[in-house]
């Protein structure tokens, strides 16, 4: 399958059917923002209407990714106004910020295609200033400290997210080229 003809500026491209769920962003991710492709974890619900709650994996645990990112009309570069949290805006008001957020959460069994992911990878003290990440077919990604599919050493994972062991969400099925930078994964959690 050529998928040079079917590029697409979308975060994630799905390429199977996976299993999906919809869950709530938590007030903190709602705050900070998300990227489609932001691989989430489980949280407590913040109120007695918002279950399901997920807040940003920071590589230890992992439920899913999210599907969309969140909304910030003002930077076109996480402004693709096809999200679903209803067209509501991440900024503006003080206190309206995203509203409820229910979102799509895509929790394993599909081959996916990312835009977003670790470009940079870990150093020796477990920092994104290790050079430029390269990509092979066939090896296991894994999550990254903030929370994006990357395919560092587990040593140096451990050091950056602080974790007992690393989490491995799948495997690599198409490098990110010059032409085409998306990296393709088959989920198998």
């Amino acid at each position: 399958m050529s998928t040079k003809l079917n590029l697409s500026s979308e975060s994630v491209e799905i390429l199977s059917t996976p299993d999906r769920f919809p869950v709530t962003i938590s007030s903190a991710l709602r705050n900070s923002g998300w990227l489609g492709g932001q691989f989430v974890k489980y949280v407590e619900n913040e109120n007695n209407v918002s279950e399901f709650t997920v807040d940003k994996s920071k590589g230890v645990y992992s439920s899913g990714f999210l599907l969309f990112g969140g909304e910030n009309y003002s930077d076109p570069r996480t402004s693709t106004y096809r999200n679903f949290t209803s067209y509501q805006n991440m900024i503006g008001l003080p206190t309206a910020v995203g509203g409820s957020n229910v979102v799509t959460m895509i929790s394993g069994g599909a081959r996916c295609l990312f835009l977003n992911y670790e470009t940079i990878s870990l150093n020796g003290q477990g920092q994104r200033a290790g050079g430029v990440a390269q990509f092979t077919l066939n090896e296991p990604l894994k999550i990254s400290e903030n929370g994006l599919l990357c395919n560092d050493p587990d040593n140096l994972l451990l050091l950056a997210t602080g974790g007992q062991q690393t989490l491995t969400v799948g495997f690599c099925c198409k490098t990110p080229t010059s032409e085409d930078l998306r990296l393709g994964v088959d989920l198998k959690y």
